[in-house]
C-alpha cells in the first residue's frame, strides 16, 4: 500500500506538467485574447476622425512582447515554468499586481466558505442519513426527508437567489460583504459574531444543496447495505440493529460519497462567482469571472494550475479515504503489488 500511494506521488509533477502545458497552450491558440481585445477597446474609443486604429509593425512587436505573445509557446511555457519554480506566477494584466498576491488576498473568503461547507454537507449529511436509515417511519424523518427534496431540487446558486429576496432582503442578515463598517472598532468576540452574520446566508447556499445530494446517496447505500450478507451475517451472530448499522453498513455506504472527496476539494477554492455576486463576496469564484472577461490570462493559467494541483491531491485523498473505508480496496491493491 505505502508502494502504491509513493507511486501516486512520484507521478504528481508529471501530471501536473502536462496539465499546465496543455492550459498554457490553450490560452495561446484560442482567438479573442488580450492582445485583440486591447485592440479592440482602443478601436471603440478612437476619435470619429480616425476611426480606423492602424498601428505599425514596431508597435504592434510592441504589444505583443507587453502580454508575451513575442515567444514561441514552448519556449513561452519554459520561461513561465521556470518562474513557477521559483514561486512566481507572473503578473495580472489587468490589477499589475503579482497572481500570488491577488489569490492570497482572496484566499481567506475562499478557505472560509470552503471548508466551512464541505464540513457542514458531510458532517450533516452523515447524521441526517443514518437517522433516516435507523428509523425510516419516524413522523420527524419523513418531514425532514421532504424538506431534503426541496433542497435536492434547487442549485446553489438559485438558494442565494431565493435567501437573498426573502431573507435578507427583509432585514433578518446582511445583503452583502462579509463584515460590517463599523468592524474594526469592535471587539474580538463581536468581530467573530459579526462574520458569523454576514456568512450565515452564503454559507447556507453553499452546503443546503450538497447536503442534501450526499443524504439521499449515503440513505440509499445505507438501506441497502441494511439487506446484505455482511449486516445479515453480524445480525446473525448476536449485533443489534444499531451496531450493524454503525460497524458493518456505515463504512461500506460511506465508499460513493468519500470518492467525491477529491473533487469537492478542488470545489473549496473554486468558489461559485453567481453567490459571491449575489452576496458581494472577493472570492475565487470573483477573481476567475474577472480574470476570463478580461482575458488576463497570467491570472487564468495561474488560477487553473492551483485548482489542477488540488485537484490531483484530492484524488490522492480520495484514494487514501476509499482504502481506509473500505477493506477490499487496501487487499486490491496489495495484491496488484
Amino acid at each position: 500500500m505505502f508502494d502504491y500511494f509513493m507511486r501516486r506521488i512520484l507521478l504528481m509533477p508529471v501530471t501536473l506538467l502536462g496539465m499546465t502545458l496543455l492550459i498554457f497552450a490553450i490560452t495561446r491558440l484560442i482567438p479573442g485574447g488580450p492582445l485583440d481585445l486591447r485592440l479592440a477597446q482602443e478601436q471603440a474609443s478612437s476619435s470619429t476622425r480616425s476611426p480606423v486604429l492602424t498601428l505599425n509593425d514596431e508597435q504592434m512587436q510592441s504589444l505583443r512582447a507587453y502580454y508575451g505573445l513575442d515567444k514561441p509557446i514552448l519556449k513561452a511555457y519554459a520561461g513561465w515554468l521556470t518562474s513557477l519554480i521559483q514561486g512566481d506566477l507572473g503578473s495580472s494584466l489587468r490589477y499589475q499586481e503579482p497572481v500570488a498576491k491577488l489569490m492570497q488576498s482572496r484566499l481567506p473568503v475562499s478557505l472560509l466558505f470552503g471548508f466551512s461547507s464541505l464540513l457542514c454537507s458531510y458532517g450533516l449529511c452523515i447524521v441526517l442519513a443514518l437517522c433516516f436509515a435507523f428509523q425510516p417511519n419516524h413522523l420527524l424523518v419523513k418531514l425532514t426527508q421532504n424538506i431534503l427534496l426541496f433542497f435536492h431540487a434547487i442549485p446553489s446558486s438559485m438558494m442565494a437567489i431565493v435567501l437573498f429576496f426573502l431573507v435578507a432582503t427583509r432585514g433578518y442578515f446582511p445583503m452583502g460583504g462579509l463584515t460590517s463598517e463599523d468592524f474594526a472598532d469592535k471587539g474580538r468576540l463581536d468581530q467573530l459574531f459579526d462574520i458569523l452574520h454576514h456568512a450565515t446566508l452564503p454559507l447556507l447556499a453553499y452546503c443546503l444543496h450538497q447536503m442534501a445530494v450526499l443524504t439521499f446517496i449515503l440513505k440509499d447505500n445505507l438501506t441497502a447495505e441494511m439487506q446484505g450478507d455482511a449486516v445479515q451475517m453480524a445480525r446473525a451472530k448476536g449485533a443489534s440493529r444499531r451496531q450493524a448499522l454503525l460497524d458493518h453498513a456505515l463504512p461500506l455506504a460511506l465508499i460513493p460519497i468519500v470518492s467525491q472527496l477529491g473533487h469537492q476539494l478542488s470545489l473549496v477554492f473554486a468558489g461559485s462567482f453567481l453567490i459571491e455576486r449575489i452576496f458581494n463576496l472577493n472570492g475565487f469564484g470573483m477573481l476567475s469571472f474577472e480574470a476570463l472577461t478580461e482575458r488576463d490570462y497570467p491570472l487564468v493559467i495561474g488560477l487553473l494550475a492551483v485548482a489542477g494541483l488540488l485537484h490531483v491531491l484530492g484524488n490522492l485523498l480520495s484514494d487514501l479515504c476509499l482504502s481506509w473505508a473500505d477493506p477490499r480496496i487496501r487487499w486490491t491493491k496489495d495484491k496488484a503489488q
